[in-house]
């Protein structure tokens, strides 16, 4: 008899729908903004924001590594004209993640390869040179050509 009443005094009715809702909103804000921070994100928002909108080819639901190992897989759009490159999470990842426009300029590649096996390029920023963003060899090409001659790959296979 009393283990019947204890049980029934914890139990309780269930949290209301809202709840959870919050509590799933709090922990996606949380983590947006910790990526936004670890990543590098939030630095190359400070040297490269894009203060208007972007005119030119965007190639949609790409993939990208950016520091400390942090991926954002095919959640990112990447843009290319003769200004700069462009890069805007799609709108349900925007939380801290303002839009870059990198004049070509600022931006050095070079090949690598991860875990020995993929070949990447890899993208660094004058303004933030200890934020690498390594990219597939077919975007970064798809860049190139979408950059008007201001963005040229020497070599996509590292040495």
């Amino acid at each position: 008899m009393i283990s019947t009443l204890a049980l029934s005094a914890t139990k309780g009715p269930p949290p209301p729908w809202w709840f959870f809702v919050v509590f799933f909103l709090g922990i996606w804000v949380v983590v947006s903004f910790t990526l936004s921070r670890v990543s590098g994100w939030t630095t190359l928002a400070q040297h490269y924001p894009a203060d208007r909108s972007f005119d030119g080819q965007l190639i949609r639901f790409q993939a990208a590594q950016f520091r400390a190992a942090t991926n954002y897989n095919g959640c990112l759009d990447f843009g290319a004209n003769y200004e700069g490159l462009y890069i805007v999470p799609m709108f349900l990842f925007r939380a801290f993640h303002p839009p870059l426009l990198i004049p070509w300029s600022d931006i050095t590649a070079r090949p690598i390869k991860l875990w020995g096996i993929w070949n990447f390029i890899e993208l660094r920023f004058q303004r933030a040179p200890d934020i690498p963003v390594r990219i597939k060899v077919q975007l970064a090409q798809r860049l190139a050509a979408a950059s008007m001659g201001r963005f040229s790959l020497t070599s996509t296979t590292p040495a």
